[in-house]
């Protein structure tokens, strides 16, 4: 397990990529909970299992040297919808994102986040996968590019939606065409309808990782939406594009 802080400045958070294949300290390792374990032996491939290990050490190892708690004494909750979140880290936030052997975690003081990262690699069915899950305009925007800069453009998008739907803490619960980002990579605000409220995110995108498409989203402030919002249709599943 390789551990490396990112220099980035765009995403107003502290930044971690973590090389999944390099194999982790032994006392990192040993760090992890029974609840962890259990999840990863649960996984049938020994690869996927051992990924599984370094990035939880890795997140262990990140927050305690955050917040000052020992690695293997961290507790975790999960929000309604899911969301891990620490119980004692003194009101440090962070979430953290895979693809393949590369994972991003992203640690902030002051208010949620949402981080997802994907290797570009070919991807034959971007088409459908933005017809289910892009706005009209987003599927416009990617449509009207060349053909060989569409591939990207739908990571740019696809990683810019999962950041987002992450940092709102709601999930599945978010129809991801009720919402737009973009296919390129610009800083912008981006407002979500979640439940009862309006939230608006702070979104950056980078590509400095490894050669993947990284994307982070911080919550700005939440407010009660003026309007009942669509019921959802096709949530956006992060597994439909992991290999």
């Amino acid at each position: 397990m390789t551990i490396l802080q990112l220099s980035t400045t765009t995403a107003h958070c502290r930044l971690w990529q973590v090389d999944l294949d390099a194999t982790p300290a032994p006392q990192a390792v040993a760090s992890l909970s029974e609840a962890e374990w259990e999840r990863a032996r649960r996984f049938v491939f020994k690869r996927d299992r051992n990924r599984f290990i370094a990035a939880h050490a890795a997140l262990r190892e990140i927050l305690s040297s955050q917040c000052g708690i020992p690695a293997s004494m961290l507790e975790f909750a999960l929000g309604p919808f899911g969301k891990p979140m620490l119980v004692d880290g003194g009101g440090l936030h962070f979430n953290m994102s895979h693809s393949q052997s590369l994972a991003l975690i992203a640690v902030g003081d002051d208010a949620e986040l949402g981080v997802d990262v994907e290797l570009l690699r070919p991807m034959p069915d971007a088409e459908a996968l933005a017809n289910n899950y892009f706005s009209a305009d987003e599927r416009s925007a990617l449509a009207a590019l060349p053909a060989e800069e569409r591939e990207r453009a739908f990571f740019c998008c696809w990683t810019r939606k999962e950041a987002c739907l992450k940092a709102t803490g709601m999930g599945l619960s978010v129809d991801t065409r009720s919402f737009e980002v973009g296919v390129t990579p610009e800083t912008c605000e981006v407002r979500i309808g979640a439940g009862d409220d309006l939230v608006h995110l702070a979104l950056s995108s980078f590509h400095d990782v490894q050669g993947a498409l990284c994307a982070v989203a911080r919550l700005v402030a939440r407010e009660a939406a003026a309007a009942p919002q669509l019921q959802p249709q096709r949530p956006l599943v992060e597994q439909e594009i992991c290999v």
